[in-house]
C-alpha cells in the first residue's frame, strides 16, 4: 500500500513540472523567422503575470493554464498562429 501511495504522488509530481511549449503554425505567421526570438521575448514579458496574479476566474482551477495563457496571447499579438 505504501509503494502505491509512493508511486501516485510521483506521477502527480511528474505531471505538475511539466513545462509547456506552444506549438505554432510557421506557414500562417506573418514572421516565421522570428518565432524563437517571440517566444523568448513572451516567456520574458509574461513571468511577472505567471508568477503572481495571473488566474482563470471563469474556469475551475483544473483547467486554469496560468503558464500558457499569457504566453499564447502575446505569441497571437505578434501575428503567430498558435495551435495548443
Amino acid at each position: 500500500m505504501q509503494k502505491l501511495i509512493i508511486i501516485i504522488s510521483l506521477i502527480a509530481l511528474g505531471a505538475c513540472t511539466a513545462k509547456w511549449k506552444p506549438i505554432v503554425d510557421a506557414r500562417v505567421s506573418k514572421e516565421p523567422r522570428e518565432l524563437t526570438r517571440d517566444i523568448l521575448e513572451c516567456r520574458e514579458l509574461t513571468a511577472e503575470i505567471v508568477g503572481s496574479k495571473f488566474s482563470c476566474w471563469d474556469k475551475p482551477y483544473w483547467q486554469c493554464d496560468k503558464e500558457s495563457a499569457p504566453i499564447r496571447q502575446c505569441l497571437i499579438g505578434r501575428g503567430h498562429s498558435v495551435l495548443n
